[in-house]
């Protein structure tokens, strides 16, 4: 009873043990092509199924038939591959791509022997693509390898021009889309077969050297022609720095680029291979390695390939084999008539293309497995590397692209090579002679090197060289750059970065699209604009007597004498007329004495007062005494109304005030001729714009005789200064600034013209500029860029004259200083004569009164000052008594009188 259960483990044990029994003697054959020189990939072939077979998965056991190719040879070709197939082989791998037919692929194709490749084929056309059903490609397919070229060169690299070589048809396939950038436009791409410069492949370098000018190549060549290659291009200078290699092969890692690689070699050259899988870190490292295991730890694609091939094969072998139940090996042949197919063979084709790499044992050598219909290998990933110091840098997916691959410490550890790549590097900066951007130091004969130059450009290079760390040489050119549309060519900063001869231009270069077509350029250190220069005529100096100049001298002359004339006049007539004589008190009916108020005082009151326009309290009473001061009204009415009219003319004439104030106001005038540089900037923004007034401006621009172009700035200026206001000039308003700040004969005219910017020109897909673009943003933020601006526009020795430029009506003090000098110079004489008369008097005073001259002022003095007192005593010298007083005014009074008796005597 107890022996039961033991007896139903022993019929289970036994039932299993005969199942295992019985698939143990399970063997299935597989077929391999090898051509004699092909040693690696047959060890390869034989450890894939040496660990396959160690598994025992299912307890099938793979049982290898390998067949070796001498030559080339489609005829023998056939013979083996049918000799497999009668040997019940269940899938045939090989040959390479060295064979030069598809015979092997039509042969499984027919009997439904699964045919598995893994070395490179030309993409198969759709009807023969229905030949190859049972074919499956371990290797990239040739497109989807073309597509991540593309990306990394495009997208990654971002290179705009470049040349590409290549040796086989294979490799020109690799190559399809990176021709599509720009359509074989032979400006950007250049295509050549090594198979033309098999003779001398220096022919091709020098070619690409000097004739292209080359600083992008992307060769695809076989690694064992690529050692030969490169050591020549070093005589060329095709591998200094700022020249860039991309190796498309994939096993250019496995061409000893190691054993020359030495400091010559300072160009950056990146290369690709297919990307293996990581190892475990934690899984037990071997302490031998093995021939196989160096092998596949060299990562040699054919080898790698080869090996998980064999694992794709084995695992949907085994699928299928489970979900069938048990192995049903193939009866085919390729006798004539006879050929039967082989039914589990499409199965396994099947499974291969859809098996997910999780699912496989042993993993795959190289990530991102996947079979597409067509048995094309379509997704894989991409590892580019330096190949001289074997440096990984990133990795490509046909999903996400680029990503930046992290070293783990054992690899960094491992690379002990120095990359000369990565030195510091010394960039040739082109420019030219440019105020103040460029210049020599007056002292320059003292200096070596570039410490003899000086200006905004040397500076601004001299800090980005600080932040990027490179070291830097000027190169002077003759200007910015030209394009001559009938050659289409440049010159100047633009043709030297064309040509690779420099790598970054700076001076007042503005960035154009027509420049952009030809040259990158870095964010710009300085925004801009277009504005009008013109001369800045001195005013004239302004007289203070500026009211005296509407008249000439002469009528100036003919009016005094004209007015002392009529005084004495006045006074003869009015003497001769008996109307004008009166008795001096209107009270005493018959007087004794009558009085003629016209004297020469009088007289010439009244002529003074009329030609003021202020009149006269007495006026005359005979009718020929006024016809004489009517006339005289006329004339003063007249000489006043031309003086007041020609003097708002004149003082208004002479203001310092141009017409021209704007652009509008320059070409809708015909006096002033203006142009700008030909060639420039400036002349291409009036060229090309859409705007009626800038292409009005263009065109009389054009229409000028003599031209109104000059060839540079400097000269434009100079023209501005020498015509003296008959010439003006376009020009950028930062280059007009530092002219107006050190010419006090410059101004600007109107506002800013449009918006442009300067910035650094590098080479067409210089991969330094983003570098140069962030170290720029970086002095910026810092206000670098503004002070060194203020350095070289605002800090200089001249100091202009400032003039006060009137509007309108607005008079200035000079040119009414004149009419305020003459009141001060009446004021004063008034003030003068009215002293003396003061102390004329105070001396009369004193005499009359018989006291000191002294208490005489100070007695006139002190009442004087009592500005509240309104009436004045007769006696102001004394007033003691009242008798005083009384005695005191009637002297007065009879003084007084006798002064009147006098004065009438005098009178008459």
């Amino acid at each position: 009873m107890h022996l039961y259960p033991v007896n139903i483990y022993l019929v289970l044990f036994l039932k299993y043990a005969l199942a295992m029994g019985v698939e143990e003697n399970t063997k299935i054959p597989v077929g391999a092509i090898f051509y004699e020189n092909e040693k690696e990939i047959e060890l390869s072939f034989d450890q894939a199924f040496r660990e396959v077979n160690n598994l025992k998965f299912s307890d099938l056991q793979f049982v290898t038939i390998k067949r070796y190719m001498p030559t080339n040879d489609s005829f023998l070709l056939q013979q083996i591959t049918c000799e497999l197939i009668s040997n019940g082989v269940a899938a045939i791998f090989g040959p390479s791509s060295k064979a030069a037919s598809d015979i092997v692929a039509q042969i499984a194709n027919t009997t439904g022997i699964p045919h598995i490749e893994y070395d490179w084929k030309l993409e198969a056309t759709r009807q023969e693509h229905l030949n190859n059903q049972m074919t499956v490609n371990v290797a990239p397919a040739l497109s989807a390898l073309s597509r991540a070229y593309y990306d990394i060169i495009k997208t990654n690299y971002e290179w705009r021009t470049f040349t590409l070589i290549y040796e086989t048809p294979e490799g020109l396939a690799r190559l399809q889309d990176l021709m599509n950038i720009h359509a074989l436009n032979t400006d950007y791409l250049k295509l050549r077969n090594l198979a033309d410069y098999a003779e001398d492949y220096r022919v091709l370098w020098k070619e690409a050297d000097e004739t292209f000018h080359e600083h992008h190549i992307i060769l695809d060549c076989e690694p064992k022609s690529l050692r030969e290659l490169l050591k020549i291009s070093v005589d060329f200078k095709l591998q200094g720095p700022f020249r860039h290699w991309f190796l498309t092969h994939l096993d250019t890692h496995s061409s000893g680029l190691k054993d020359i690689y030495n400091e010559d070699f300072k160009a950056n050259i990146t290369s690709v291979r297919l990307k293996i899988v990581d190892p475990n870190p934690y899984a037990r490292k071997k302490t031998r390695l093995t021939p196989v295991d160096k092998i596949l730890g060299s990562q040699m694609m054919l080898p790698i390939l080869i090996y998980d091939a064999v694992v794709l094969f084995a695992n949907s072998a085994r699928n299928v084999i489970a979900s069938l139940g048990q192995f049903y090996p193939p009866n085919s042949h390729c006798g004539l008539g006879f050929a039967s197919t082989w039914i589990m063979g499409a199965h396994i084709v099947q499974e291969m293309k859809t098996i997910s790499e999780d699912d496989v044992e042993p993993n795959f050598k190289t990530e991102n497995m996947k079979i597409n219909e067509f048995g094309q290998r379509t997704h894989f990933n991409l590892e580019i590397y330096k190949p001289t110091v074997n440096e990984p840098l990133m990795v490509w997916t046909p999903d996400n692209g680029i990503k930046v691959r992290r070293l783990n410490p054992e690899l960094e550890s491992a690379i002990v090579t120095p990359d000369f790549s990565v030195q510091r590097k010394v960039f040739t900066v082109v420019t030219h002679h440019e105020e103040p951007y460029f210049m020599m130091k007056q002292d320059h004969e003292n200096f070596r090197g570039q410490e003899k130059y000086e200006g905004y450009a040397v500076d601004l290079i001299r800090k980005l060289s600080e932040l990027m760390e490179f070291d830097y040489e000027f190169m002077i050119v003759n200007g910015n750059g030209k394009y001559n549309p009938e050659t289409k060519q440049w010159d100047g900063i633009i043709r030297k970065l064309i040509d690779h001869h420099a790598q970054i231009g700076v001076c007042d270069l503005t960035i154009t699209q027509l420049r952009r077509s030809a040259v990158d350029f870095t964010v710009p250190f300085m925004q801009l604009g277009i504005s009008i220069l013109h001369y800045k005529s001195p005013p004239e100096q302004k007289n203070p007597f500026a009211f005296l100049e509407p008249f000439a001298p002469q009528v100036w002359i003919y009016m005094i004498f004209a007015q002392l004339v009529m005084t004495l006049a006045f006074v003869l007539i009015a003497r001769l007329s008996y109307r004008e004589w009166m008795p001096p008190n209107p009270a005493i009916v018959d007087p004794d004495e009558l009085e003629n108020i016209w004297n020469v005082n009088n007289s010439c009151w009244l002529m003074v007062g009329s030609i003021m326009q202020q009149g006269c309290d007495i006026l005359p009473r005979g009718p020929h005494m006024r016809i004489l001061t009517g006339m005289w009204w006329f004339f003063a009415l007249m000489m006043l109304s031309t003086y007041t009219a020609n003097l708002a003319a004149f003082l208004t004439s002479n203001k310092w005030q141009s017409s021209i104030n704007s652009l509008q106001d320059l070409i809708e005038q015909d006096e002033v001729k203006f142009g700008s540089m030909r060639g420039g900037s400036t002349s291409l923004f009036f060229s090309e714009s859409n705007d009626t007034d800038y292409q009005r401006a263009w065109n009389q621009m054009k229409s000028f005789n003599p031209s109104g172009f000059t060839s540079t700035n400097k000269e434009g200026v100079a023209r501005v200064r020498k015509e003296k206001g008959n010439y003006a000039f376009l020009m950028e308003t930062t280059s007009l600034t530092y002219n107006i700040e050190r010419n006090c004969d410059l101004r600007q005219i109107g506002g800013t013209i449009g918006e442009k910017h300067y910035g650094l020109a590098v080479p067409l897909g210089a991969d330094y500029r983003t570098n140069l673009s962030v170290s720029i943003l970086q002095l910026s933020e810092k206000g670098e860029l503004y002070k060194l601006k203020n350095k070289w526009w605002k800090n200089h020795n001249v100091t202009c004259e400032s003039f006060h430029e009137v509007d309108g009506d607005e008079l200035s003090i000079i040119e009414l200083g004149g009419v305020f000098l003459v009141l001060a110079g009446g004021v004063l004489t008034g003030v003068i004569l009215g002293i003396f008369e003061f102390l004329w008097n105070v001396q009369n005073v004193a005499v009359e009164e018989r006291v000191t001259p002294w208490q005489a002022l100070k007695a006139e003095l002190l009442f004087a000052l009592k500005f509240w007192v309104r009436k004045k005593p007769m006696r102001i010298s004394s007033s003691s008594s009242s008798g005083g007083d009384k005695s005191s005014r009637r002297s007065s009074a009879s003084r007084r009188s006798s002064k009147e008796k006098t004065r009438s005597k005098t009178n008459s």
